[in-house]
């Protein structure tokens, strides 16, 4: 069984791998389309989990999760 804190370093550790991801799909999808105004929307799209992303990994360094 997982303590309270092996949960929240996984929770924290899934969220950090899933901005990851969405930032590099919008990042993908944004290269592929010719509309100017949905790029600019996915690469708004793409900065927002990019900053999330470095949001969580400096709360997880702040918290020594690794």
């Amino acid at each position: 069984m997982l303590t309270d804190q092996e949960k929240m370093n996984n929770a924290l550790k899934e969220m950090l791998f899933h901005e990851e991801s969405m930032g590099k799909k919008y990042a993908d999808l944004a290269q592929q389309i010719t509309d100017s105004k949905l790029q600019q929307m996915l690469q708004g799209m793409e900065m927002g989990a990019r900053n999330h992303y470095g949001t969580l990994s400096q709360k997880m360094t702040s918290l020594g999760i690794v």
